[in-house]
């Protein structure tokens, strides 16, 4: 955070004044946007709730109206004296009388049934028959028969009996499953799941007759289709994401909108919660995510309707729009304020880029740069105060350009000349041809190594030379000293060819060898190791001349490469830090009877230089 604020405090003026806008503007209205966005969707959210709540509570109602119809025909039926005669009448074994009493009895289910578009089929089940295999206008001619012989084995027979001539609602069950019908098990068929009304025909009627005095006392199956829900329940949720299901409290579902769930057992926390209460409307976590959990209870059945509808679907058509509305006025006072900061900063930063420029020529040795004003008052003032700055600075310059330029020249060219031989190469000619004559053929290498030491000393007048020339000259003054130490030291070297034309001041490595010949290997009768190697380091090169010798003592490392020594290796620094600048030279490291190593910094330039034999 601190390095990102200094590089706002570092940064254009126009990047302050957009960071001064999203500090003043965006953020606040960003807080007061999230907080009203917080507001409006708990209200939304609310307000679903509400509605939705609303639905469940009206389609259960529309359910229940039907059901209750069905359960008057069910009344009206069990109390019908033709229903009692005809049965009290009838012989199990007399099959001729059944067929004919199923005649009978198939009409008065139809007079009360038969009209109804909500009940699929209805049966009176005895142990010996099952009356009325088509008795309602949805059904069709044994279409859902109950087999008779395996009816007492099933779980409606049970639940008819504890009721004791009640109507008890049994919930979706799969048909073939709950009659034992292992041909339908896999089979795909119109009636595979219904749920129930079963009542036992225990009752009594007006005419004092009473049912309980049947030996074979019959039940009534009334069969529903889970369209009954379907039909009042589809499309009635504001979204297509929304779950609809009917479970009972033991958790079976009657009713699915993913039908793969009817007749299943559910295992659901939505659970605990409808057999707590007996409707209402909760946000909820239901194992798989949070959705809105509307519910009410069945007075009939006493099953439950339940409606779950995730948040972000009721949400989702409002905040887009929110979110539309929120971009278009954000990128409207984007646009707005970018306009406003671009107008602003012209007016303070063109008079700044004009005197940027300005400076930038003077920087770059152009004084008489013209600019044009502008800006305010203050502004003007600056710029001519700037343009009388430089034209001062031309003057110092012209002053004085000339006179340091001669005094650096001549420094250089005296160091120079302090290093200068003043001895005669042709001389040293004639001295080893006589050596020649005599055989005397170290003494002819010397004086040639020295003549041509002689010849790069007269001919070259140049202040920076190519290294392959220097390193002809050097090897030429290793030749006379090997010579004279014979057999005291070796000399190796490690050059990098690349740096071969690069220029360097004259003798910028013979003072460093000369130093390790006469001090490092004095004492030295054999041994010694001599390495000079070059290498290229960026835009630089860096020359090492390292000996084993005797070393420096620390005292005198501290002043030998001061500037009161005129000869040797103060010599070569200040010639080096001269052609330069103060951030080459040479550094030391020395230890006593260990060794020294000196290294040479440069620059690696190489321009155009006077061309010489040797």
């Amino acid at each position: 955070m601190r390095q990102l604020l200094k590089s706002i405090a570092n940064s254009r003026l126009h990047t302050k004044l957009m960071f001064t806008f999203v500090v003043v503007v965006v953020i606040p209205v960003a807080v007061l946007g999230i907080s009203d966005f917080q507001l409006s969707r708990k209200t939304i959210l609310d307000m679903a709730q509400n509605d939705v709540h609303t639905i469940v509570l009206k389609n259960n109602q529309i359910v229940d109206a039907k059901l209750v119809r069905a359960r008057e025909m069910i009344y009206g039926f069990s109390g019908d004296s033709d229903v009692y005669e005809i049965l009290s009448s009838l012989y199990a074994h007399d099959e001729i009388a059944i067929l004919q009493a199923d005649l009978r009895l198939k009409a008065i289910l139809a007079n009360y049934f038969g009209q109804s578009m909500d009940i699929y089929s209805v049966q009176l089940v005895t142990p010996y028959f099952t009356f009325g295999t088509a008795s309602s206008a949805n059904s069709e001619h044994a279409k859902n028969f109950i087999p008779y012989e395996v009816f007492p084995q099933t779980e409606l027979y049970h639940q008819a009996w504890k009721g004791e001539g009640q109507t008890i609602w049994h919930p979706t069950y799969d048909f073939a499953e709950m009659y034992q019908l292992d041909y339908l098990r896999e089979m795909e068929y119109d009636f595979k799941h219904l749920f129930s009304a079963v009542t036992l025909i225990n009752g009594t009627y007006t005419q004092n007759r009473d049912f309980r005095h049947l030996a074979e006392k019959p039940i009534l199956v009334v069969n529903f289709k889970d369209a009954l829900y379907r039909d009042v329940f589809a499309d009635s949720l504001p979204v297509p994401d929304g779950i609809y299901f009917v479970v009972d409290d033991a958790g079976q579902v009657v009713y699915h909108s993913d039908r793969s769930f009817i007749a299943t057992r559910m295992e659901s926390p939505i659970l605990e919660l409808i057999r707590n209460n007996k409707d209402g409307v909760k946000v909820m976590d239901a194992g798989d995510g949070e959705y809105v959990v509307a519910y009410a209870r069945s007075a009939v059945t006493g099953w439950t309707s339940v409606a779950m509808i995730p948040p972000s679907a009721l949400l989702h058509p409002i905040l887009t729009r929110y979110m539309q509305y929120a971009v278009i006025i954000a990128i409207t006072v984007i646009i707005l304020f970018i306009a406003l900061s671009y107008a602003l900063t012209r007016l303070i930063t063109e008079p700044l880029h004009v005197m940027l420029r300005a400076i930038a020529n003077t920087g770059e040795g152009r004084f008489h740069t013209e600019f044009r004003k502008l800006g305010s008052q203050e502004f003007n003032v600056v710029m001519r105060k700037f343009s009388e700055m430089n034209e001062k600075i031309q003057r110092l310059i012209e002053d004085k350009y000339q006179s340091e330029i001669r005094e650096k020249e001549a420094q250089i060219k005296a160091l120079n000349l302090q290093l200068d031989p003043h001895f005669m190469y042709n001389t040293l000619n004639m001295i080893s041809l006589m050596a020649l004559e005599k055989e005397e053929y170290e003494i002819s290498d010397i004086v040639i190594s020295l003549s041509n030491m002689m010849k790069y000393l007269v001919r070259n007048d140049t202040k920076l030379v190519p290294l392959s020339t220097d390193l002809m000259y050097l090897k030429s003054y290793i030749t006379i000293m090997s010579k004279r130490f014979e057999g005291a030291f070796r000399v190796e070297y490690d050059l990098d060819e690349t740096l071969d034309e690069i220029l360097i001041p004259k003798f910028f490595l013979q003072p460093l060898v000369e130093n390790a010949c006469i001090h490092g290997f004095k004492q030295m009768k054999s041994g010694g190791v001599l390495k000079i190697s070059s290498r290229r380091m960026g835009s630089d090169a860096w020359f090492t001349v390292e000996d084993n010798g005797s070393g420096i003592p620390q005292a005198q490392l501290a002043t030998i490469l001061s500037q009161t020594s005129k000869v040797g290796l103060s010599n070569v620094n200040q010639r080096i830090k001269a052609c330069y600048g103060e951030q080459y030279g040479m550094t030391i490291d020395s230890r006593e009877g260990e060794g020294t190593t000196i290294t040479i910094v440069v620059p690696c330039r190489e321009e155009v230089a006077d061309r010489y034999a040797v």
